[in-house]
């Protein structure tokens, strides 16, 4: 679908690896990450999206904020 631009949010990291092609991480209100999953993990040095967030944030997603 080129030309087109889909907005998906989302708490499941691995959904947004499996469907996206570019990911912005955002946390209190802020965007703390933006880029392909690939460039992501790879640039931060990490196996998946949930790991860039804990990267950036100190928490996991699934903990209450």
């Amino acid at each position: 679908m080129r030309g087109k631009t889909i907005f998906l949010t989302t708490h499941y990291m691995e959904e947004a690896e499996e469907l996206c092609d570019r990911v912005g991480i955002i946390d209190y209100e802020r965007l703390i990450a933006l880029g392909s999953p690939r460039e992501l993990t790879s640039k931060n040095e990490v196996k998946n999206l949930e790991e860039v967030f804990i990267k950036f944030t100190g928490r996991k997603i699934r903990e209450e904020i």
